[in-house]
């Protein structure tokens, strides 16, 4: 059974009392025969994973039909989040909640 591709990427600037801000990178296969591979932002705090379902930075940067096995998995993991990729969406998810925080004040 292949192994879904993980990568978390903490961003400092979002942490707050809530916990450590990080975003995991992932590339999941899914029952219809395609590859996802998605950003979404989380919280760490005391090895608890907190997220609020709706309202929490998600973004979907790649979606292939194929079969999943663990080089097909690999392969759209390593072409989606290049560098420059987890770069662009570090800066995407940090625009993504202070325009979050400016909609609140």
């Amino acid at each position: 059974m292949a192994q879904e591709p993980k990568q978390t990427l903490p961003i400092p600037e979002l942490d707050s009392e809530r916990g450590a801000f990080e975003i995991e990178l992932s590339t999941r296969k899914y029952g219809n025969g395609q590859i996802v591979s998605a950003a979404h932002g989380q919280r760490v705090k005391d090895g608890m994973v907190t997220f609020m379902l709706y309202g929490d930075f998600r973004q979907v940067y790649a979606r292939n039909a194929g079969r999943a096995t663990q080089a097909a998995l690999n392969s759209q993991h390593a072409a989606t989040f290049s560098p420059a990729q987890i770069e662009a969406i570090r800066h995407e998810a940090i625009a993504f909640y202070a325009a979050q925080q400016a909609r609140a004040a």
